[in-house]
């Protein structure tokens, strides 16, 4: 039985030999000259914080929200709406209508206004999750170069945000001060009829021609309509009770908020962790490449080669 051999042709053998050779020579050079990758990532490093410093200084503005948790109409679930969708926020606060209006009102230019404008989610403290189940606080901030228009566009934006998520809860909240309302005259209504019945017992009673079993029928009927209108009283009071409790939760808990307006705080134009990142890793990758060109460029520029 023949058996019949695959020989690697020479060309690759030879390819494959030449790579391992190239990677090893680098890593050679790169151990001989390691001091030139460290001072390329020291310079880089150095670069990076000078450019960062270097970039003026900006102020930034942050409003903090609390976008609300609503809940059905009788209080016994939560409702789902533009509150509980997390990309809200940020489509609001770059739509371009609400930018125009932002823009016209705070006196910043729409387009550093358009490009300058952020909104993330409060993350919990270190050490802390988050409680499934709870609305998050959503931070909206502003870049600008004076301080007071920065203050007043961050503001206006939270402003914008709040008014846009809150239709629901504002409507619930109107419906609920209508039934205080209600409860309120009825209750007054109950107590002026009950006054009027008093007053009349009253009268009747003071008649001198009324006869024993005239007066105890007055007094009967008398305790008869107050048993009636004191009930229909307690009726009334519990339900305007109810009805306080619902507009405390509507507005503390299921309206949205700013919970801290904005205020404006000087910084640099350039993230300075970013910009030591970016610095360093390029002073880095030059040094490698230094290490490693070092040999042929000596060989090639050495006199009378």
């Amino acid at each position: 039985m023949s058996v019949t051999e695959r020989r690697t042709p020479p060309d690759e053998l030879d390819l494959d030999a030449e790579r391992e050779v190239d990677v090893r020579g680098w890593w050679e050079a790169v151990r001989a000259r390691w001091w030139l990758p460290i001072l390329g990532l020291l310079l880089g490093l150095a670069v990076g914080y000078a450019l960062a410093l270097g970039g003026g200084n900006v102020y930034r503005a942050e409003a903090t929200l609390y976008l609300g948790q609503p809940f059905s109409p009788n209080g016994g679930a939560p409702v789902p709406g533009l509150a509980t969708n997390p990309a809200t926020v940020a489509e609001i606060v770059h739509s371009e209508a609400v930018l125009q209006r932002v823009a016209d009102r705070s006196g910043m230019d729409l387009a550093k206004l358009r490009a300058n404008v952020s909104s993330r989610q409060v993350s919990p403290p270190p050490g802390r999750r988050a409680v499934v189940g709870t609305t998050p606080l959503i931070e909206v901030g502003v870049i600008g170069s004076r301080a007071n228009v920065t203050t007043r566009a961050a503001n206006l934006l939270a402003e914008e945000v709040v008014q846009d998520v809150s239709p629901y809860v504002d409507d619930k909240i109107a419906a609920i001060k209508e039934r205080i309302s209600s409860d309120e005259r009825e209750l007054g209504s109950i107590d002026r009829r009950l006054g009027v019945a008093q007053q009349g017992l009253q009268e009747a009673l003071a008649n001198r021609g009324l006869g024993v079993t005239e007066r105890l029928l007055l007094v009967s009927t008398f305790n008869s309509s107050i048993g009636f209108g004191e009930q229909a009283r307690a009726t009334v009071q519990q339900d305007l009770l109810e009805a306080k409790q619902a507009l405390s939760l509507a507005e503390n808990v299921e309206q949205p908020s700013i919970v801290e307006r904005a205020a404006a705080r000087k910084t640099t134009a350039r993230s300075v962790g970013r910009s030591l990142a970016v610095g360093g890793l390029i002073g880095l990758i030059l040094g490698l490449l230094a290490a490693i060109l070092w040999e042929p460029a000596e060989r090639r520029f050495r006199p009378g080669t």
